[in-house]
């Protein structure tokens, strides 16, 4: 189809109305272009925002939710805080407790040393009461042995002096008759010789008138002890009991033999002597003598030979 033809005056701007019309129908082409991309772009924005709102309302619900556990945790805060204050002051009283315990402990410690320091002191003085309690249980053993050992020595003390009781007793009985009934001639005892000597001597025989014999009180026989050649012989006797711990002795020769108190008889072992006694009692087959010296480490023994000695 033919082109109309323009009037002449617009003949002359036909080169120029061309490129123009033709940027116009590129322009709408474009303003088409960019209206149907802007659409599509409002509509995802649409959409987006959409999708906004809906967020917002979660978020919004979150934001309830978490209201309400700020204000939870506001009031756990506070409570929290309260038991904090209350735990501090808890603290400051149990710190003021524990000093006062430090101080305590401190102090127990030093009674614990110095309890201590006592107990082995008490120990030492134990061990020393347990070493004395020992000995004394040693020393009352030994006494209880001496004190049985006395007894028995005592109950042959006992039966011995009964024996001589019994004998004196039968003495001043014949005494007595021989005061009621006196002979012509006083009676002499029997002379025997010492021990281990070379034989008997002869008795001695002294008159003694009637009215004297009469007026006489109860004595122990006089006898005179001479040897062969008319000396007097000095007594002699063994030893038949040992009194340790009272230091005397018993001897058997007593007043029928001449023994006296105050006489002191040497102690012979052997061909030793062994020390020296003197008599404290007599008895007329007895007699008791106190030990007043004596030579050797150990005991006067029962059967030691007793020989008069010098005052």
């Amino acid at each position: 189809m033919p082109l109309p033809s323009l009037p002449p005056s617009l003949s002359r701007l036909q080169p120029l109305l061309l490129p123009l019309l033709l940027a116009a129908v590129a322009g709408l082409v474009m303003m088409g272009a960019m209206f149907s991309g802007k659409e599509q772009q409002v509509h995802q924005l649409g959409h987006q925002l959409q999708q906004a709102n809906q967020q917002i309302e979660e978020l919004g619900g979150q934001n309830q939710e978490l209201t309400k556990q700020t204000r939870a945790l506001q009031a756990d805060k506070k409570t929290l805080e309260e038991r904090l204050a209350s735990l501090q002051s808890q603290l400051t009283a149990a710190s003021s407790d524990l000093e006062r315990v430090r101080t305590s402990a401190s102090e127990l410690k030093a009674q614990l040393e110095s309890m201590t320091g006592e107990r082995d002191r008490l120990r030492g003085q134990l061990s020393g009461m347990t070493d004395d309690r020992d000995e004394v249980k040693r020393k009352l053993a030994h006494t209880e042995d001496e004190k049985a050992e006395l007894g028995r020595s005592l109950g042959r003390l006992r039966d011995r002096f009964a024996f001589l009781d019994r004998d004196y007793r039968e003495l001043s009985e014949k005494v007595s008759k021989l005061q009621a009934n006196p002979p012509a001639l006083a009676s002499v005892a029997s002379v025997t010789g010492p021990a281990g000597g070379n034989g008997g001597s002869s008795p001695a025989v002294a008159p003694m008138p009637s009215t004297l014999a009469q007026a006489s009180v109860e004595l122990p026989p006089i006898i005179v002890r001479k040897d062969q050649a008319g000396m007097a012989t000095p007594v002699r006797g063994r030893i038949l009991e040992v009194n340790q711990p009272h230091n005397f002795v018993v001897v058997d020769k007593g007043s029928a033999d001449g023994v006296r108190v105050g006489m002191v008889f040497d102690l012979i072992r052997g061909s030793d002597a062994v020390g020296r006694a003197m008599v404290v009692r007599v008895r007329p087959q007895l007699s008791a003598c106190d030990i007043v010296r004596t030579k050797t480490p150990g005991p006067v023994q029962v059967g030691d030979l007793v020989v008069q000695g010098g005052s």
